[in-house]
């Protein structure tokens, strides 16, 4: 009997090129990400907390995207009507940016010598 549809390998084949795909469409997302633009559409936060570059405040906009990302794979994989995968994507970037300037606050809230603006104390020693 004839094997009907594509092949292991182009299957395979087809995975990784959409995976690069959405590995590339989430790290476009994220770089052109502005907290200020893009938070009260995706999140729907209040004016207080787009100004609240805390690490404190970092952690709870993170643990919301988090939870609005889990909920939107969720429609997306049962396939309910309101799912849509460009507002995924958004909130993926968005999630992603937010967890590198997590990083960064964690990084320099660690280095002795990057002073509270980020750059350098200009303080010798």
């Amino acid at each position: 009997m004839p094997m009907h549809g594509p092949s292991p390998a182009r299957l395979a084949a087809c995975e990784r090129a959409g995976t690069s795909y959405r590995d590339r469409a989430i790290a476009n997302a994220a770089a052109r990400y502005d907290r200020r633009r893009h938070l009260p559409k995706i999140l729907g936060t209040a004016p207080q907390d787009l100004v609240d570059f805390s690490v404190k405040g970092t952690r709870a906009l993170i643990a919301g995207l988090t939870r609005l990302a889990r909920n939107s794979a969720r429609a997306g994989s049962a396939g309910h009507w309101s799912y849509d995968p460009n507002n995924h994507i958004e909130i993926l970037g968005a999630l992603r940016a937010e967890r590198a300037r997590l990083a960064t606050q964690m990084q320099s809230a660690s280095d002795p010598s990057i002073g509270a603006a980020g750059g350098k104390s200009g303080i010798s020693t």
